[in-house]
This record gives structure tokens, C-alpha cells and sequence, in this order.
């Protein structure tokens, strides 16, 4: 069975969309850029599909300006 595409979806959206599909996240993996993590929800930046399930590499994203408060 094809896992449906959960890129740029919050994580537990993501675990939700597929387990709704049958399909089992067999591994998440954290990724950031080479300067540091932003603080934020994390978000799915890709897919791996396995024999198993599906494999998701995740990222820490900003908020959107209009969910930012004056500080950040």
C-alpha cells in the first residue's frame, strides 16, 4: 500500500493521517540545519518508504509571523 504524503505536515498530524491509511511509522528521525534548531513544532521534511512502513525525517519550523507574539 502507498503511504499518503505527510510532507510539511505538523508530526502528529503525520502519525494520524497514516495510521488512519494502515501505514506504520516505523522510525522518526530529527534533522536541523547546521547552526542550530529553531524552536517550533516539528514538521515532516520527507518520507522513506520501507518494506515495514514508512520512515519520517522531521525538522523544528518557525511559527508563522501571525502565530508569533511581539518577542519572536
Amino acid at each position: 500500500m502507498k503511504a499518503p504524503s505527510v510532507i510539511g505536515r505538523l508530526l502528529p498530524d503525520a502519525f494520524e493521517i497514516l495510521e488512519r491509511s494502515g501505514i506504520r511509522v516505523i522510525e522518526t528521525i530529527r534533522t536541523s540545519a547546521p547552526r542550530g534548531a529553531p524552536s517550533g513544532p516539528l514538521r515532516v521534511v520527507r518520507e522513506r518508504p520501507r518494506p515495514e512502513g514508512v520512515e519520517l525525517v522531521v525538522a523544528a519550523s518557525v511559527p508563522p509571523p501571525e502565530e508569533r507574539d511581539e518577542s519572536g
